[in-house]
């Protein structure tokens, strides 16, 4: 089976953090997204995978090759933002049109079961795509998915402040028939949620698949992001260790001086290194920092590559772009932003 994963948006959610690193090498718990999701594809039949990119498209190239994780990986270049169904449609030819296809948002992280949804679109003849659902507590940023007894959709209810309670929402992963890719708009972009889906049920050809007892994150915000990763890190077999305050976890290759203090729930990618009299809280820092001494990071989030001079000091909530040098003694509050110094 192939599989699709969407990330050719810019991800301005998650700047500055996305200005110099593209969404699918964001660690999680220090092992970057793509891999995550390879990992998460690879049980459920997927032998090929292909990368529907724009944005920072050359270095994904260069970083993630054309072999990852045991799977083949091809790369359908948009030249402009598409949408969601947009890169389906210009990746046709790859897909082929042989077999059903898996079709993934490329900012989810989840231990949805691939192989029960593969089958039950399989089980199915009459219909020609099964989407993975999934209930949320507050379902007014993403929309109601409605069904019958039979578990065919039949409508969707676009975002909504009024929704009282929780619902099932569209968890951003699909089983789609290649019948489907000839319904999609032959030009521009397209959004395959408001205009390839709803004539999709209309037709009674759309089944739903809800995925429960497990965990379901869109990482496509900041504050969802911290989640995923804390959370997580709290399940984490990689975890380091567990003190009394909570886990941290340090990636291969870092260097931690024998004075530095790594506390609860810090993360720390590979090749990070934390000099003496540096203290780490509660923050993410991603691969190849160098931290040195008697700096101080209270639940911050440092991107790659980034030199922090001796003594600087970033305040809960900061977030500091990927590779930037940022001078000794200098001090960020909270919430800050940091392009550059």
């Amino acid at each position: 089976m192939k599989g699709l994963i969407l990330a050719g948006g810019f991800a301005t959610r998650l700047r500055p953090l996305s200005c110099s690193k593209p969404k699918l090498l964001f660690p999680i718990v220090g092992v970057p997204l793509i891999d995550v999701m390879l990992d998460w594809m690879k049980p459920a039949g997927v032998t090929e995978v292909i990368l529907a990119v724009n944005h920072l498209a050359d270095r994904m190239r260069k970083e993630i090759g054309e072999k990852r994780r045991g799977l083949d990986v091809l790369y359908s270049i948009e030249p402009e933002p598409l949408g969601t169904g947009g890169p389906l449609r210009l990746a046709k030819n790859l897909l082929g049109s042989d077999e059903p296809f898996l079709v993934i948002n490329g900012d989810i992280v989840s231990n949805l079961d691939l192989r029960k949804i593969v089958k039950a679109h399989e089980d199915n003849d009459h219909i020609e795509a099964t989407i993975a659902l999934v209930e949320v507590p507050d379902p007014s940023h993403y929309g109601l998915v409605r069904m019958d007894k039979d578990r065919r959709i039949k409508q969707f209810d676009e975002k909504t402040k009024n929704v009282d309670g929780s619902g099932v929402v569209n968890a951003g992963v699909y089983i789609l028939s290649p019948e489907v890719l000839e319904k999609i708009p032959s030009s521009g972009m397209v959004s395959i949620e408001r205009q390839v889906f709803p004539k999709l049920a209309k037709d009674n050809l759309m089944q739903g698949w809800e995925h429960r007892g497990g965990y379901w994150y869109d990482v496509g915000k900041i504050p969802d992001y911290v989640r995923v990763n804390r959370e997580l890190l709290e399940q984490s077999d990689a975890t380091n260790r567990a003190g009394k305050e909570g886990p941290t976890y340090v990636g291969r290759g870092s260097v931690i001086e024998q004075s530095a203090q790594i506390g609860a729930y810090s993360i720390l990618s590979d090749k990070v290194t934390v000099k003496s009299g540096s203290r780490i809280r509660d923050s993410i820092v991603f691969e190849e920092t160098l931290v040195e001494e008697k700096c101080q990071i209270e639940g911050a989030i440092v991107g790659e590559r980034v030199r922090l001079g001796t003594g600087v000091r970033l305040g809960p909530g900061s977030l500091v772009a990927g590779e930037i040098s940022i001078p000794a003694g200098r001090t960020f509050g909270e919430n800050s932003v940091v392009l550059n110094a």
